[in-house]
C-alpha cells in the first residue's frame, strides 16, 4: 500500500534555491516524515533514502547496481521525467570503478588501490604542505580575499595536478571544468565541463605513452598495456574520475575553513593542540558532508525499508548528509562539535564504492587547515555565514566562495 501511494504522488522536486541553500535542511525534513522518498533528480524520478540505517543498508549492499549504461534501456525509459533536464554523457565516459558492479568493479578497483597505500601517501605529504605554505604566502593580509578562489582549489588542484603528472599547460583549467561538471548552473555547462575532461584524459594517455614520468597517469598506462589492464574506455574515464576526486578535498577544506572561521575559541583551541585538527576534519566531514547525494543505485529485486517497499528498477540515491544528521545515530547532530564521537559517519561513503581517496583527502584538508590557521588565526569572514553562497547541482556540496580579511 505504502509503495502504491508513494507511486502516484508527484515526485518533489529537489534541485532548488533552498535545497542549495540548506539541503541538510530539505533532506532531514523527508527523513524525519518517512524512510524512502520519491523525488525528482537532474529530470529523473528517483527514491532518495536518507536514514542513517537505511543509507548504510543500501551503501554496503552488494547487489545494488551502478552501471546505468549497460542497464540503460531498461532504466532511462521508466525513470526519465523530463529530458531537458537531464545532461548528456557520452557512455564512454563513465565506464570507470565508479559506474561499475560486481567482478568488474573490483578489478579497476584493485589496480587503483596501491596508490593511495600509506606508503603512496607519505611521498605526497610534502608536497601539500609546500602547496599550503607557497599559496599563503602570496596571500594580502589586512585585506579582502576568496579563500576557496585563491587557497582551498588552488591546493586541491595543485596537489592532484602533481600526484597524476598533469603538464604545467593543462593545469589551468582542469579545476574549472571538473566544477562545471558536478555544479554547473545549466545542461549546456554540465555537459561541456564533462566534454572537457574526457578530451583531457585523451590527452593524457596520448602524452603519457610518449613521455611516461613517475606519475599516477603514467602507472595506470602501464596497467592498460598489460592484458589483463583495463580497456581504453576504461583508462580515460578512470582519469576523468581522478581528476574529479582528487579535487573534491576543497569542498571540506573551503567547508572547513567556513566552520572555523566562525567558532574563534575553537581556532584557539586547536592552535595549542594541532593534533586535534584531524579529529575537527572527521566533524567537518560529517556535520557538512561533501556529497548532498551519492550518484543513484538499483537493484533488480524490491527493498524494504520499514513501511516502504521500493520497486526493483528504480532508482535509489542515498543522503550521506542527511543521515549524518540523523538524531538516531549522532547526539544533537546538527551542532558542530569536534569532541563527538564521529565513527560511522557516512561522509566518505560506505561499502564496495567507499571513497578510495578518503585517507589523502583526511591529510590534505587537516594540512591545509592548520597551515592556515598557523598563519592567520584572526582572520574573519565579511559576511553573516547564513549569507554564503553555495554552489548549485543536486549531488556535491561546495562553497562558492569564502570572502574574508585576513589577520
Amino acid at each position: 500500500m505504502a509503495k502504491a501511494m508513494a507511486m502516484e504522488q508527484r515526485p518533489k522536486y529537489l534541485t532548488t534555491a533552498q535545497f542549495t541553500a540548506d539541503p541538510c535542511g530539505v533532506l532531514g525534513e523527508l527523513r524525519e516524515t518517512t524512510p524512502a522518498s520519491l523525488v525528482e533528480v537532474n529530470g529523473f524520478r528517483m527514491w532518495a533514502v536518507t536514514r542513517y540505517a537505511d543509507v548504510r543498508r543500501v551503501l554496503s549492499d552488494s547487489e545494488a547496481c551502478k552501471d546505468i549504461v549497460q542497464h540503460r534501456k531498461k532504466i532511462v525509459p521508466q525513470s526519465l521525467l523530463r529530458p531537458e533536464r537531464s545532461a548528456r554523457l557520452a557512455p564512454e565516459s563513465r565506464r570507470s570503478l565508479l559506474d561499475r558492479d560486481g567482478p568488474e568493479h573490483r578489478r579497476l578497483r584493485s589496480q587503483l588501490a596501491g596508490e593511495f597505500s600509506t606508503t603512496r601517501l607519505s611521498g605526497v605529504l610534502p608536497t601539500i604542505q609546500r602547496t599550503a605554505n607557497a599559496l599563503l604566502d602570496q596571500l594580502p593580509a589586512g585585506e579582502p580575499v576568496d579563500l576557496v578562489a585563491a587557497y582551498a582549489r588552488p591546493l586541491a588542484a595543485t596537489v592532484l595536478a602533481d600526484l597524476v603528472g598533469l603538464p604545467e599547460h593543462e593545469r589551468d583549467e582542469f579545476s574549472d571544468w571538473q566544477m562545471s561538471m558536478l555544479t554547473g548552473s545549466s545542461i549546456a555547462e554540465v555537459e561541456d565541463g564533462a566534454r572537457r575532461l574526457h578530451e583531457l584524459a585523451l590527452r593524457m594517455i596520448e602524452l603519457k605513452r610518449r613521455e611516461p614520468g613517475d606519475d599516477l597517469f603514467t602507472r595506470l598506462l602501464q596497467i592498460h598495456d598489460d592484458k589483463d589492464g583495463m580497456d581504453a574506455e576504461e583508462l580515460a574515464s578512470t582519469f576523468v574520475v581522478l581528476l574529479i576526486g582528487g579535487s573534491e578535498p576543497a569542498s571540506a577544506i573551503g567547508s572547513g575553513l567556513a566552520l572555523l572561521l566562525d567558532r574563534p575559541r575553537l581556532v584557539t583551541r586547536l592552535l595549542a593542540s594541532p593534533e586535534l585538527f584531524s579529529q575537527a576534519v572527521e566533524e567537518i566531514v560529517r556535520y557538512e558532508s561533501p556529497f548532498k547525494l551519492l550518484p543513484p543505485r538499483f537493484f533488480d529485486k524490491p527493498v524494504t525499508l520499514d513501511s516502504v517497499t521500493i520497486p526493483a528498477g528504480e532508482l535509489i540515491v542515498t543522503a550521506p548528509g542527511a543521515a549524518c544528521r540523523d538524531p538516531r545515530q549522532f547526539a544533537d547532530p546538527d551542532a558542530f562539535d569536534i569532541d563527538r564521537d564521529t565513527r560511522g559517519h557516512l561522509g566518505f561513503g560506505h561499502g564496495p564504492h567507499r571513497c578510495l581517496g578518503a585517507e589523502l583527502g583526511r591529510r590534505e584538508t587537516a594540512t591545509a587547515l592548520s597551515t592556515f590557521f598557523a598563519r592567520f588565526p584572526r582572520t574573519r569572514i565579511t559576511v553573516p555565514t547564513d549569507e554564503l553562497v553555495w554552489r548549485p547541482g543536486s549531488f556535491m556540496r561546495r562553497l562558492d566562495s569564502l570572502p574574508v580579511i585576513l589577520d
